[in-house]
């Protein structure tokens, strides 16, 4: 897989995304480095802790031991010698073998359970002598235990607690009071080393306190490295976005290694630019047709009005061409119509206003009206619908165009003495009109334009284009449809397709 190299540029403003994302990043970062630093801080704190409980324990252990070696031993004035060594050194004379033995066999298990054998044990005096001391404890390292060595001030029991170095090794040692019978003063010193654990432990706090800085200032390199790769399609789009002009709408983002919400950005990005170009084209074609369409009346006006002031002529020449100004306004004013209509259906379809009637006894109104147009030109027209009521959701003054639009060309193009037959059918939940007349036709290949905007066929008697688009429109937003089928020399049948109410409403 090939990477794009990214130029990075540290101009960051504090405003940005950029800024954003590489300040979030260092932040989550540097917050889950103190978490973690705070859970090994504890995990430290409670292995010492730990470590400091069972040197207590140990200690109380040695303590429980010697007090029993000198109950044992009795009123020999020398049984606290002899029960410290016994317990410290595990050695010396034993008069009182079989009263001990029970002792000893205790002592040995708990020296086995508490590993005393490896730590190092010693018993001092009050006055900083230390007077037993197991075998593995040397001369220095028993001066060392003896240096600032602090006793319990209080009541029997009470100890302390210090850490020492020797031979690059930790040792935690623990003071803990010893009182005699006879109210002599002794402390009970148990060392134990730390180990690897605890070495590393530390080892880690330190490297981790003394990397979190330097950790924080790497992240904030890396997340500004990362910031520019996410953003850099953002950048694409910019630079992109500053060269395209109207004249030209075919530059796109070419597609690269991008992430996937980039990617979807890419592509939304181009899909507009795509649907951007079209509309420009569409608005380019329209304005060229629109000036088409207005520029022959207008045309036409200009010729007859300079024509008809050229010079004086008879009140028919004048009543004449007035006459044709008149039909060339109206037909520019019918062009203006149905431009503004257009544009409203495309972009303010809350012009429509819905509202449920009965489409056979709105099917039979346009019918009637439709008649005393019919028989100016001696068509013949009928109508046929099935018995019932048909109720539908629409807008009844567009849906009214509609149908008047294709009844009226119906008409126009029937010749005397032709018929314009409407039949309405209801088939599941749709309503089938079919508008059929006796005309000349239109040829198969322009079947397929004529509800295009601005169509016309080789008869200029078509009308301006619109009429058939605007129909259609309509009954795309009343969600039906019009289809066509139509044979030159024997006419055409328009067929409306419409749903029925509570199918629409569902």
């Amino acid at each position: 897989m090939k990477f794009k190299k990214f130029d990075v540029k540290f101009d960051i403003k504090f405003n940005s995304i950029k800024f954003e994302i590489t300040v979030l990043y260092t932040l989550i970062l540097g917050v889950v480095l103190l978490l973690f630093s705070g859970v090994l801080y504890l995990m430290s704190n409670a292995f010492f802790q730990a470590i400091d409980n069972e040197l207590k324990l140990k200690a109380q252990q040695i303590d429980h031991t010697i007090r029993a070696y000198e109950d044992a031993f009795g009123e020999n004035p020398n049984a606290l010698g002899m029960a410290v060594q016994k317990t410290v050194s595990m050695r010396g004379e034993n008069p009182f073998e079989l009263r001990t033995r029970r002792i000893s066999q205790d002592w040995l298990a708990q020296v086995k359970s508490f590993d005393l054998n490896k730590d190092y044990v010693a018993f001092a005096t009050q006055s900083g002598k230390t007077i037993f001391w197991s075998e593995n404890l040397r001369e220095e390292l028993r001066d060392i235990f003896l240096e600032d060595i602090q006793f319990p001030r209080q009541s029997n029991g009470r100890v302390t607690f210090r850490t020492i170095t020797y031979n690059k090794k930790n040792i935690r040692l623990i003071n803990r009071l010893f009182v005699d019978k006879k109210g002599g003063v002794y402390i009970i010193q148990v060392g134990v080393a730390q180990g690897p654990i605890t070495r590393m432990l530390r080892n880690w706090l330190f490297s981790v306190a003394i990397s979190i800085p330097i950790i924080l200032f790497l992240t904030n390199f890396v997340g500004k490295i990362l910031a520019s790769r996410i953003l850099a399609p953002v950048q694409e789009i910019t630079r992109l976005a500053r060269t395209i002009t109207s004249q030209d709408l075919s530059t796109r983002i070419k597609a690269k290694n991008f992430d996937v919400e980039m990617k979807d950005l890419v592509d939304a990005f181009n899909d507009m630019i795509s649907r951007l170009e079209g509309s420009f084209k569409h608005v380019e074609e329209f304005s060229y047709h629109a000036a088409h369409e207005l520029k022959t009346p207008l045309t036409i006006i200009k010729g007859e009005s300079e024509l008809i002031l050229r010079k004086d002529r008879p009140p028919e020449e004048y009543k004449k061409a007035l006459q044709v100004v008149l039909e060339e306004s109206g037909r520019m004013l019918k062009t203006i119509e149905d431009l503004l209509l257009l544009t409203k259906l495309d972009y303010q379809p809350s012009i429509f206003k819905f509202t449920a009637f009965d489409f056979k006894e709105f099917l039979t109104e346009i019918f009637e009206q439709s008649r005393t147009l019919a028989a100016r030109k001696d068509v013949r027209m009928t109508m046929d619908a099935p018995s019932g009521q048909f109720m539908i959701h629409a807008d009844r003054l567009h849906l009214r165009r509609l149908f008047f639009n294709i009844i009226d060309n119906a008409v126009k193009f029937t010749p005397d003495g032709g018929r314009v037959d409407i039949t309405m059918t209801c088939t599941g939940q749709r309503i089938m009109t079919v508008i059929a007349d006796t005309g000349p036709g239109i040829a198969e290949q322009d079947l397929s334009r004529i509800f295009e905007r601005f169509f016309r066929t080789d008869n200029s008697e078509l009308g301006n284009g619109l009429g058939l688009n605007i129909a259609q429109t309509i009954a795309k937003l009343h969600h039906g449809q019009i289809t066509v089928e139509s044979k030159l020399g024997e006419g055409s049948a328009f067929t409306i397709n419409l749903p029925l109410v509570n199918l629409i409403l569902s």
